[in-house]
């Protein structure tokens, strides 16, 4: 039986995922190369929504993550939580790539919320892929 703080922390993530992509209040720039999020002042609201391709270039990184991988990664990137990420999450996450890694997570950084803490957040994401690429890597125990 999941822990209340597991429920609490997969309910968050599903919607901080919902609400980074469709808050007005962030800005976004992508190009053909390079799916980045950008911060840029704007007068007018209409300005700050998320361009649909970024959104759905985003949302399609969310579904290649696995839904039941999604929490594990916002909860030790975010939350700080040393939970053990199991190999088949640190598949999804290799294979996803590292551009829509770190366009979730500059995504979920641009939020107000997360945005004082992104050098941390940042370093616990690139951590994070790091521990997933040894894992995937390193020799299996001998016969």
């Amino acid at each position: 039986m999941a822990s209340f703080c597991k429920v609490s922390i997969m309910a968050f993530f599903l919607l901080a995922s919902g609400a980074f992509l469709s808050s007005p209040a962030l800005a976004f720039q992508a190009n053909e190369q390079d799916f980045s999020l950008a911060s840029e002042p704007s007068s007018s609201s209409d300005q700050d929504i998320i361009p649909p391709a970024l959104r759905h270039y985003l949302f399609q990184c969310l579904e290649r993550l696995g839904e039941e991988c999604r929490p594990l990664f916002f909860a030790r990137i975010f939350i700080g939580e040393k939970n053990e990420i199991p190999t088949s999450c640190c598949q999804y996450l290799v294979q996803m790539g590292d551009k829509c890694h770190t366009a979730i997570t500059n995504a979920v950084i641009s939020r107000p919320e997360f945005s004082g803490n992104a050098t941390l957040f940042r370093t616990r994401s690139d951590e994070t892929w790091t521990t997933c690429i040894r894992l995937l890597v390193s020799p299996g125990p001998s016969a």
